[in-house]
């Protein structure tokens, strides 16, 4: 609704990597490894609390987390029409928070309950894994040209250790430290080719074709843990959680006219 939240800080990033590359006639390689701490790191969308039926929003400070990881990619080349490509991610992401979240009104003073104690909220994810993206990753492809304007290319991507998104103030008493629901892995198969046609000295015509998720997985894409509009389990678990299904096989086709 385009309210500000308070007490904004600005996201501070640290961050060393190192890497290494390898070039030949045959082979390519990169590998990169990285260690990040990102600090003030805001929750996605803020929390929420609802008090006498009034909902009052807070964006929680402080949310800090540790990346760490290793990155790899490479070509070879078997032959100057067929070549092989590859890549691997390995990250190792967790939340190193705790905090304690005090809820205001527009007038800035503390929310009261019936009671007359402030409203507050905690919670603790220390060592808890980023949710909403897949920390491991591998793929592989294989390109091969049969002539001088074509191509075919059959790729490969296996996705692990996919954490669902969450609420941080789910996050306190027994669950503190608690992990989300973990997707289940999944992998996806895609099919690329093309065309160019020569129509004059000066024209040329490209046509390109796509299957993408050739083999048409069932598979998860994202996920809410604990999700809100499910009442019924709070559970930390497949049940327990709203889910997104990825797109089935699907076909693309495009042409570029260059003169």
């Amino acid at each position: 609704d385009n309210s500000l939240f308070r007490n904004i800080k600005n996201e501070i990033v640290k961050a060393i990597e190192g890497g290494y590359s390898f070039r030949s006639s045959k082979l390519s390689v990169n590998v990169n490894t990285y260690y990040t701490k990102w600090e003030n790191k805001p929750a996605n969308g803020g929390v929420t609390v609802v008090v006498d039926d009034v909902p009052y929003r807070a964006n929680i400070n402080g949310m800090d987390a540790l990346h760490k990881g290793l990155e790899m990619d490479f070509s070879y080349k078997f032959t100057n029409n067929l070549s092989l490509e590859g890549l691997m991610s390995l990250g190792d992401w967790k939340w190193t928070s705790s905090d304690t979240v005090r809820f205001l009104d527009d007038d800035n003073n503390p929310i009261i309950d019936d009671l007359g104690n402030e409203i507050i909220a905690n919670f603790d994810a220390e060592g808890v894994h980023v949710g909403d993206a897949a920390q491991t990753q591998f793929g592989l492809s294989i390109r091969y040209e049969p002539s001088y304007n074509s191509y075919i290319k059959l790729r490969g991507t296996y996705f692990d250790n996919y954490y669902a998104d969450f609420d941080p103030l789910s996050l306190n008493g027994a669950n503190a430290g608690r992990e989300s629901w973990k997707i289940p892995a999944y992998q996806l198969i895609d099919l690329h080719c093309g065309y160019k046609f020569k129509l004059s000295v000066k024209n040329r015509l490209d046509i390109r074709l796509s299957v993408l998720n050739l083999l048409d997985e069932i598979y998860i894409s994202d996920a809410q843990n604990n999700d809100p509009f499910n009442a019924n389990y709070q559970d930390f678990d497949a049940k327990s959680a709203g889910v997104f299904f990825g797109l089935g096989r699907r076909f693309n086709v495009s042409a570029k006219f260059s003169f």
